[in-house]
């Protein structure tokens, strides 16, 4: 497949889908690259800052990010009130920053992005395949469980539920979307009913007739204009 033009895949996934794990496997099996947190030091990088400058506003929306400001805003009694840090840079910014990079890497290199909105920072990119991979609510509180050695079902629950609302509000306050849209993406999966192997079978053997087409000299159509 070295021969043939680079060709991106994005995940986008529900926390404890499995997604990040089908992207990694994916990667691998290809030979692809796999990016999700080079992604942020690339663009520190561009930014002329340092990585965790940034990790407070990666993949979070600006309502989030100021409420987090304004949890450290006040410090302990003992302390007295606390200055929050400098902002190195706005939210949009950020992704702005990232969406380049992420095209970048995409006309250089066959890749698997993982999340940061890759489906649509590369949307006008017609050699880009765009996944999403859910699960149902209790499929998922047992892998959070089993990942994170929790014991209580609550906690992951709280964990999902509040990842859930950050991916959600990051992806509307940056793209105008909605995150769990099927129309976002050419192809999703429920790993409660197909297993995450099969997911990465069934994927290798899309991205190869993909990266068929695109050596015939023929575009993969973009989801643009599925978009607002």
């Amino acid at each position: 497949m070295e021969n043939r033009p680079p060709m991106t895949v994005t995940v986008s996934r529900q926390m404890g889908s499995g997604g990040t794990y089908i992207g990694y496997l994916l990667a691998r099996e290809l030979g692809f690259r796999y990016l999700d947190r080079e992604i942020l030091k690339e663009a520190a990088r561009h930014l002329g800052t340092g990585v965790s400058w940034l990790e407070p506003y990666d993949e979070k929306s600006p309502g989030i990010v100021e409420n987090i400001i304004r949890a450290f805003s006040f410090g302990t009694p003992e302390m007295g009130p606390a200055m929050p840090p400098p902002l190195p840079v706005y939210e949009k910014d950020l992704f702005a920053t990232e969406c380049k990079v992420m095209n970048e890497i995409a006309v250089k290199h066959s890749a698997v992005i993982v999340g940061r909105g890759g489906f649509w920072a590369l949307r006008d990119r017609p050699g880009t395949l765009n996944v999403y991979v859910h699960a149902p609510q209790e499929m998922r509180i047992q892998r959070i469980q089993r990942v994170w050695k929790i014991s209580g079902s609550d906690r992951a629950r709280e964990m999902i539920k509040e990842s859930d609302r950050r991916r959600a509000a990051f992806v509307r306050d940056m793209t105008g979307l909605r995150w769990s849209d099927a129309r976002n993406y050419h192809i999703t999966f429920d790993t409660g009913l197909i297993d995450l192997s099969s997911c990465v079978s069934a994927l290798v053997r899309i991205v190869d007739k993909v990266t068929q087409r695109l050596d015939s000299g023929n575009d993969v159509p973009s989801l643009a204009d599925n978009l607002p």
